[in-house]
């Protein structure tokens, strides 16, 4: 219907043509970082498991609550980490893993059978970040006593003590099915920060559980119950959250949660490849050009943005798309 088209329906060329031109011979100049895949290995990733998302897809009302996390989580690590996979399939987590991705990001998991998979990550210096309720469920989906598998317990050194469903902020109902009985949601409520993640707050989302520390330290408070703790175990460490905090990306955002999960995922080493509001991405070179980077910032705000960008590591630096061409070894 010539609403998105690069020509428009009578011309030779158009303002977007042009800088689709101006773009890809700058791509062009530099198709050794842009023509294969270049990313720097991603600091923190999102753990997918087919099973799980089968079961979810089933449940009536509760199949948003994946989908809804899984972007959620999406979100909320591209301002922080900005070295960040989208997924990362449970079978592919391994003992090699641990070194090669440090954190990850565990959409809540019902279905145990991950559980012990998850724990070898963690022994072997992997930093695992759990939404409420692993384990709840056994491979035949029915509920386990306890309301945690026997790994999941052991893995985050915790006990149930409580499970209640929280109301949506301002009467929503994105996820949320009809009131059923009279006490059946908790009013909307913000989590409490504790120990390292004091002073910080994180929404409650869907659910809030609570739980009994064994071989854990709180790190989240409804009250004064624990809705969230940190277990070491060597260099790794596994994190609860007694609540969906993934849903907090895309819907009901506020910069509280978005700071206790930046905190989160610097307490994991996590960090960010610029520290200033401008996001950036890395193409790195490889080979015999890996002295070569492409730096390519976006502003994600709606507000212009003026930063100063460290380069003194660098003897020259080049504009991608304009003709500065800066030598710094002989400035």
């Amino acid at each position: 219907m010539n609403g998105f088209s690069l020509l428009d329906s009578e011309g030779d060329s158009t303002e977007r043509y042009e800088e689709a031109e101006r773009i890809g011979r700058a791509l062009s100049r530099h198709a050794d970082l842009f023509g294969q895949p270049t990313w720097p290995r991603a600091q923190v990733g999102i753990l997918i498991d087919e099973w799980n998302y089968q079961l979810y897809s089933t449940l009536n009302p509760g199949s948003e609550h994946l989908p809804y996390s899984v972007r959620g989580w999406h979100r909320l690590l591209w301002t922080p980490a900005s070295r960040s996979t989208l997924s990362s399939s449970m079978s592919h987590l391994t003992m090699h893993s641990a070194n090669t991705m440090s954190s990850s990001c565990l959409p809540h998991l019902v279905i145990r059978e991950a559980a012990a998979t998850l724990a070898r990550y963690v022994a072997a210096g992997g930093n695992l970040i759990s939404e409420a309720m692993p384990g709840r469920l056994d491979e035949h989906a029915f509920c386990r006593r306890g309301e945690l598998s026997p790994t999941a317990a052991d893995l985050f050194g915790v006990r149930q003590a409580s499970l209640t469903m929280v109301r949506e902020p301002a009467s929503g109902s994105r996820w949320s099915p009809p009131e059923r009985t009279w006490g059946e949601y908790l009013n909307p409520v913000m989590l409490n920060g504790a120990g390292t993640l004091a002073s910080l707050k994180l929404r409650a989302h869907a659910y809030v559980q609570t739980f009994t520390c064994t071989t854990s330290r709180p790190c989240l408070l409804f009250g004064d119950a624990v809705a969230g703790t940190i277990r070491q175990q060597g260099n790794g460490s596994a994190w609860l959250l007694g609540t969906f905090a993934g849903h907090g990306g895309t819907a009901y955002c506020d910069n509280d949660s978005q700071l206790l999960v930046r905190a989160l995922l610097a307490r994991c080493g996590v960090q960010p490849a610029h520290s200033g509001r401008l996001l950036l991405r890395k193409r790195i070179g490889l080979d015999i050009d890996k002295d070569k980077e492409a730096w390519l910032f976006t502003n994600p705000t709606d507000q212009d943005i003026t930063e100063m960008i460290d380069v003194s590591d660098w003897a020259c630096v080049e504009d991608l798309l304009g003709n500065l061409c800066h030598n710094l070894a002989t400035a």
